[in-house]
């Protein structure tokens, strides 16, 4: 597609990390176009979804309505884990430059798990049961048939393995140009991780209006118009299409007004220490070689 631009910037992950936070911050900035969603999902080839992935065509019309800016962004968090996504970017542009946020593995599964549940992804609603069910995910037992994400986002423990999901963009990007900025040190100053991160993308220090969090634990404020909305009957898809055609610009705002409206903020319940204290042994030679491909001190994860 001539003429439309392509994303220069990528931030890749993890999941339940920032992410949807710092996309809303970097919408904000007058040098910087991202698409009107995210998660366009374009790269993970590998992944498996219950529904076709974008065409490059697709994809790039996301891009249609920008102008000149100097960052073009795309954000998608299954970028990460997918094997296949990192290569399928330096392909697309291997002059990009890759942002990835980090969070303590234990509380990304915690998060990832609660958020699956709010979508009505996971069928497995305890936590220590969920993360202890992998290897039945990995046969393609106790998943969903609706879901709305890749069957492989129902392997905890290996989207918290960080180490070989970040060491390969640095393979294939440079150090240079991979920027990873750990959830703890964007939560507790965010003011500062985002102006560090604007000079790594060589934007002007704009801030943002608000540095609100997004994306927060949630529920429902109905479980009908959840259901509704996830799994429509079919007499509603039929003349939704009509009304809001699938990737169109009304059918986005729709949804993202109607997901927002039914939508409130809830606190999430402690693991117990002893749960926590056993997650965090299982992970910490994976934390250890972290440090190492980051260079980054994580002896705060260690200590939980």
């Amino acid at each position: 597609m001539s003429g439309v631009m392509k994303p220069n910037f990528f931030v890749v992950g993890a999941p339940k990390s920032g992410t949807t936070s710092l996309y809303f911050y970097l919408k904000q900035h007058p040098q910087v176009f991202l698409p009107r969603i995210k998660e366009l999902l374009f790269f993970c080839t590998d992944l498996h979804f219950k529904f076709p992935l974008l065409t490059e065509q697709q994809f790039l019309q996301y891009y249609s309505d920008g102008i000149d800016q100097p960052a073009i962004g795309e954000v998608s968090v299954w970028n990460l884990y997918s094997a296949a996504a990192s290569e399928n970017i330096y392909k697309f542009n291997p002059t990009a430059k890759i942002v990835i946020l980090l969070r303590h593995p234990v509380d990304m599964m915690v998060a990832l798990h609660s958020n699956h549940v709010f979508n009505r992804n996971e069928i497995i609603h305890n936590f220590e049961e969920a993360i202890a069910a992998q290897v039945d995910r990995k046969n393609g037992e106790r998943i969903s048939p609706h879901i709305k994400c890749p069957v492989e986002a129902f392997y905890y423990f290996d989207v918290a393995t960080y180490s070989p999901q970040v060491k390969r963009y640095i393979n294939l990007f440079g150090r240079e140009r991979v920027k990873v900025i750990l959830f703890d040190e964007f939560t507790e100053n965010t003011a500062a991780a985002y102006l560090d991160l604007l000079k790594f993308l060589e934007l002007k220090p704009v801030m943002p209006s608000t540095f609100k969090i997004f994306n927060p634990r949630k529920n429902p404020r109905s479980k009908l118009l959840r259901h509704l909305t996830l799994h429509p009957p079919a007499w509603i898809k039929k003349t939704g299409r009509l009304i809001f055609p699938h990737q169109s610009k009304r059918r986005d705002l729709m949804m993202f007004w109607l997901w927002q409206l039914n939508t409130k903020s809830v606190k999430r319940e402690a693991l117990s220490a002893a749960l926590r204290k056993d997650l965090i042994e299982k992970f910490h030679d994976e934390i250890k070689t972290l440090e190492l491909v980051i260079d980054k001190d994580l002896s705060g994860w260690l200590r939980g």
